[in-house]
Parts: structure tokens; sequence; C-alpha cells
């Protein structure tokens, strides 16, 4: 179960990634809907982490 929510994660995360880029494309990087789905991105990147690493201890 555990490894099936780290890869539903990663995979969110690469979705988010994919949205990012192509917001960047059409807009500025510093536009709020870039910045925003940064720091969504981020935040999930460090739930992802704590997930790792409570799988790991």
């Amino acid at each position: 179960m555990v490894c099936k929510n780290l890869l539903d994660l990663k995979n969110s995360i690469d979705d988010d990634r994919l949205v990012m880029y192509e917001l960047a494309k059409n807009k500025e990087l510093s536009d709020p809907d870039v910045i925003n789905i940064s720091h969504k991105i981020d935040r999930k990147i460090i739930i992802l982490q704590k997930m790792i690493h409570a799988a790991c201890s």
C-alpha cells in the first residue's frame, strides 16, 4: 500500500510538472499561476520525501 501511495504521489508530481511547463511556455516565469503550481509541486515533493524516509526507517 505504501508503494502505491508513493507511486501515485510521484505521478501526481509528474503531471503537475507537465502543467507547469505548459504554463511557463505561455506565461512569464513570474506569473502567479506558474509560481503557484511550482509551490504545489514543492509541497508534494516534501511529502514524498517524508513518506520515503518513514518507509525506510
